[in-house]
């Protein structure tokens, strides 16, 4: 998986950590649900989410990160296993709640990791899914790391299998994080690739501040969930994110 180390001034984690924000919103009284984060990265979402609800599993497939996820935010409330997506060791029904962030695409057994993720969930609850918007039914995803990617329909066609409702939304960078992507892609162009590996994320991220700033606009450290906008619908220029009840 892509996912990145939590850092506050890093654009794509505003956007991952806005997903389990509104997620959250999504799910009613969470302090009384048990819910499962599939594919949980580096831990910080599940965590969120472990300051409102009942109990929170984050499952990933690396063991290491797993263990760094214990270090940093397990708690009474939030745990954390290595498992397989495609074959989760829980018992059937054994959560109110799922949350998937940007998983489905990476995975090539997608049917099953479905079938898994809806054998677990227990009947009436929901689950939570994002992932990229593909652009063409069956067009190479240019996203090295991903597998495939969903038109509508196509994710549609999978999902209504499962769930007896789906409602669709679409994710898209409000107008500040918008602006300072620009201004990062300048502080991109001026430092390659190949450089950038040389140069601390934070030292980039200072840098893109200042310009960002100069530009009029804010620095990254102002950013937050609230500058990520969703909305209902399926828009081209939004990701694809679906709310489930089995």
């Amino acid at each position: 998986m892509e996912r990145r180390e939590a850092c506050a001034t890093d654009t794509q984690h505003v956007v991952n950590l806005s997903g389990y924000v509104w997620a959250a919103t999504q799910l009613g009284s969470l302090d009384r649900l048990r819910v499962l984060d599939v594919a949980c990265g580096t831990g910080y979402g599940a965590g969120y989410l472990g300051t409102r609800a009942r109990t929170v599993v984050g499952v990933d497939h690396q063991p290491a990160v797993v263990a760094k996820c214990r270090a940093q935010y397990a708690s009474e409330r939030v745990s954390f296993v290595a498992m397989d997506a495609t074959a989760l060791g829980f018992r059937d029904a054994s959560f109110d709640a799922i949350v998937s962030q940007d998983t489905i695409e990476h995975i090539e057994q997608d049917r099953q990791f479905l079938s898994e993720v809806t054998r677990v969930l227990r009947r009436g609850g929901v689950l939570v899914l994002f992932t990229p918007h593909g652009k063409e039914r069956g067009r190479k995803p240019t996203d090295p790391y991903h597998v495939r990617e969903y038109t509508p329909d196509e994710l549609n066609e999978l999902l209504s299998a499962q769930f007896r409702s789906i409602r669709w939304f679409g994710r898209r960078q409000g107008s500040r994080l918008r602006a300072v992507e620009q201004h990062m892609d300048t502080v991109r162009h001026w430092v390659p690739f190949k450089v950038r590996r040389l140069v601390p994320r934070r030292v980039r991220h200072w840098i893109g501040s200042l310009v960002s700033r100069a530009q009029g606009g804010v620095g990254l450290e102002a950013l937050a969930p609230d500058d990520v906008e969703y909305a209902e619908g399926t828009a081209p220029d939004t990701n694809l994110i679906a709310v489930c009840v089995k």
